[in-house]
């Protein structure tokens, strides 16, 4: 092989390696656990429901299936809270909505149930990776987002 294309040939070598050795690694996202508690007035959630939740900025949404709880004059438990992961960092809202019947859905807004709440804007969690936040949704009264897409409906952190 001829001296001009031998050093060629190294020099792309190294060029290779050396970029190989810089190049700055992707870092998948981290994850936070949330765990949510849904209360339709009785303690828990008298109906199976979707709980979500979706960043404010990318519209990105994570959801999880709670079960029925109790409901009539049935004397069971009330449904307990569900944990689930979601991707951090990142700022947060929640909310339910029911799987007999979506038209009924109700918001992390900081209010009790069954109470009139002062204002119906959505409260929005920032979460950091390994974090672990409780949320509690109960108010009928929020107005949700369409999931995939920023957050457009009132919030405030």
């Amino acid at each position: 092989m001829n001296m001009r294309y031998r050093t060629a040939a190294v020099a792309l070598v190294c060029l290779l390696a050396f970029t190989a050795c810089t190049a700055v690694p992707t870092k998948p996202p981290g994850l936070a656990t949330i765990t949510a508690a849904f209360d339709m007035g009785a303690g828990g959630a008298g109906f199976a429901s979707t709980i979500y939740a979706q960043e404010v900025n990318t519209g990105k949404t994570f959801h999880t299936f709670m079960s029925a709880g109790s409901h009539g004059q049935v004397v069971l438990p009330t449904s307990p809270p569900v944990t689930f992961t979601v991707e951090a960092p990142g700022t947060y809202i929640f909310y339910a909505v029911l799987i007999n019947e979506d038209s009924y859905h109700f918001g992390a807004t900081g209010c009790k149930s069954s109470v009139a709440c002062a204002s119906n804007e959505l409260v929005a969690l920032d979460v950091v990776p390994g974090g672990s936040y409780e949320v509690y949704i109960a108010d009928q009264s929020a107005l949700i987002p369409p999931t995939g897409v920023p957050v457009v409906v009132p919030w405030h952190k």
